[in-house]
């Protein structure tokens, strides 16, 4: 899977072909396989030891792709992007952290993909690595191409490199990077979407 970054991933720079399918391809075909989209989410974060207390909501675009020799890997990407639910996404959009999931389960409805508290080896992304524990979940309702994911995680600071925070399996009570969290994302327009 090529990075999410770059002026490849235009309409101008596809085959007609591939151009067809992104416009009128079924949903539930396109995302058997690799592929990169921008989602229009929503985050809910609350406490590490009690997830299911929400304490805030924050809404800002992220990019998901779908990659891997055998599509095994689902990257979920915080972005940078001015955030406006009713509109396309941003042509700009970048990756700044980015958490990992392997292909967990997958059916005719729904793929399902566990997130992975390291890295995978020999598996480079885009943006800095994001330790999480959690799920993901790829499913169409209504027509619309829709993500779950919820989780938790835990961080030192970030490491002197920049490239990944340090994941901390026992945090204590309130930590400051310590959070549960839950995402509902949804797909929306982007020139930078890429289906294989």
């Amino acid at each position: 899977m090529r990075s999410h970054q770059g002026s490849r991933f235009t309409l101008a720079s596809r085959p007609p072909a591939m151009i067809f399918r992104r416009l009128t391809g079924s949903i539930a075909g396109m995302w058997k396989n690799g592929f990169v989209v921008a989602m229009a989410a929503e985050f809910s974060f609350a406490t590490y030891q009690r997830p299911i207390s929400i304490r805030r909501r924050v809404r800002r675009w992220i990019i998901v792709s779908r990659c891997g020799p055998n599509s095994e890997f689902i990257t979920i990407a915080s972005a940078t992007g001015k955030f406006a639910p009713e509109v396309d996404a941003p042509i700009g959009l970048a990756p700044i952290n980015t958490a990992v999931g392997v292909l967990l389960s997958e059916t005719a409805q729904d793929i399902t993909f566990l997130m992975v508290r390291q890295q995978p080896t020999d598996f480079p992304i885009a943006g800095t690595f994001f330790p999480t524990d959690g799920y993901s979940r790829l499913f169409e309702a209504d027509g619309t191409f829709r993500l779950r994911s919820e989780g938790r995680h835990a961080h030192s600071a970030r490491c002197p490199d920049g490239h990944a925070r340090n994941d901390v399996p026992a945090p204590a009570p309130n930590a400051r990077r310590a959070l549960g969290w839950h995402l509902d994302a949804v797909r929306h327009n982007w020139v930078g979407e890429f289906f294989r």
